[in-house]
């Protein structure tokens, strides 16, 4: 995922979101903790390189644009990330003091079930197109 994160292929980026978001759903369902532990950490490592990616490796097309004088789209791109990163930050911190107190209902955890099922689903086809399969599945009936 750590290579994904900082490939410039947007189907890359987004296995490796969908990679670390998985991780990180699946970590509930471990008994021990230090099981619990190690699924925690690849998820959000996973995540962590996905933005050091997104904001270490702009497109060269904005970096090029950057260099001519006209730098408005890499800004737009850092406001954007910045902004991601706080809404993030801002649902984890308040997951994380709402749920010790009041619990998770039935309706929220057959919701993140159902979550977990569709961001599994999405891995096998973020796969295929990371490799290419699709576009030279098409290539074989032109």
């Amino acid at each position: 995922a750590a290579v994904l994160g900082f490939s410039d292929n947007v189907w890359g980026q987004l296995l490796a979101l969908a990679t670390g978001v998985a991780m990180l759903m699946r970590a509930h369902l471990f008994r021990y903790t230090a099981q619990v532990g190690c699924t925690l950490a690849a998820g959000l490592g996973s995540l962590v390189f996905l933005g050091l990616g997104l904001s270490l490796n702009p497109p060269l097309t904005l970096v090029r644009d950057a260099l001519r004088g006209d730098g408005a789209a890499l800004d737009i791109r850092t406001v954007w990330l910045a902004a991601a990163v706080a809404c993030v930050a801002a649902l984890i911190t308040a997951i994380g003091l709402i749920v010790p107190r009041k619990g998770v209902t039935p309706f929220w955890g057959r919701f993140l079930e159902i979550a977990e099922t569709a961001v599994l689903l999405t891995l096998l086809p973020l796969c295929l197109a990371v490799f290419d399969v699709y576009r030279s599945i098409r290539a074989l009936t032109s």
